[in-house]
């Protein structure tokens, strides 16, 4: 689920969240873990944990009853491609949680030179035995460190600038690299999947769908980078078209330049 919110990444994220518990018919006592993979950080704020205060907001595990396991919350940040290592780490989760559930969360907003979309996203896992579910995260990135920038001046002791840029080409690369792993690991033909996927440039998803001759391919719909909330909401856009009931191929790439990508097959998709 997706919500496009305002200045504040907590209660987009919180609104978001809610909504997807609702329509998973899933209560807030029921969740195990909130992962958090958005960026944006209200307020510059360093501590506590961004997830915590979007576990609060949400009203998720706020009450502890004996015998209870509390609610493990969490930020889990690598730019856009960390919703696809939270499907990682939320799947070693649920392994050990034949009925547990895991929400996963997200919201950014514009600060500075970037401006992103101020969308909340989130969605919820849980174990499916009617449904081959999410394969196994792979991952691909250069190896090249960038370099530090200090800032001169009053702020030069409280900033630090750090460029990741990377063109479209090297983006690209590095999606197709770790796209073609993930199918190649779960057995499926490029052709017969719907790739999923972020703009982190305005040719990247045109140009990774042509490299890797994809079925289909799906966007989210906002006209700004909706970055760490780009899946889900591209997810969102492809169910509305009816199109899930194909495999699905998830690819986010980001600055560095690195990539990560997972396939998903739901209920009576093989």
């Amino acid at each position: 689920m997706t919500r496009s919110g305002g200045v504040s990444s907590v209660g987009q994220a919180a609104d978001a969240a809610g909504a997807a518990l609702a329509a998973a018919g899933c209560v807030p006592e029921q969740v195990d873990a909130l992962i958090n993979v958005g960026i944006y950080r209200d307020a510059n704020l360093v501590e506590p944990a961004v997830a915590a205060l979007i576990q609060q907001a949400a009203g998720i595990g706020l009450d502890y009853r004996r015998g209870d396991v509390p609610c493990l919350s969490f930020d889990l940040m690598n730019g856009a491609c960390g919703v696809v290592n939270a499907v990682g780490v939320a799947a070693s989760l649920l392994a050990d949680l034949p009925v547990g559930h895991v929400v996963v969360v997200s919201g950014d907003a514009g600060s500075g030179e970037v401006e992103f979309e101020p969308v909340g996203a989130a969605f919820v896992l849980e174990n499916c035995a009617d449904a081959v579910g999410f394969g196994g995260v792979h991952v691909s990135a250069g190896d090249a460190l960038p370099d530090s920038q200090g800032v001169t001046g009053a702020s030069g002791h409280s900033s630090l600038t750090v460029e990741m840029r990377a063109g479209t080409a090297e983006l690209v690369e590095h999606a197709a690299a770790a796209a073609r792993e993930a199918l190649a690991a779960d057995g499926i033909d490029a052709s017969s999947v719907v790739l999923l996927c972020g703009k982190p440039t305005s040719d990247f998803a045109g140009e990774l769908a042509a490299e890797l001759g994809v079925g289909a391919l799906v966007t989210d719909d906002f006209a700004a980078d909706a970055h760490t909330s780009a899946l889900t909401a591209a997810f969102v856009s492809a169910r509305d078209a009816g199109l899930i009931d194909r495999p699905l191929l998830f690819v986010a790439a980001d600055g560095g330049p690195t990539a990560a990508a997972v396939t998903y097959r739901g209920v009576g998709v093989r």
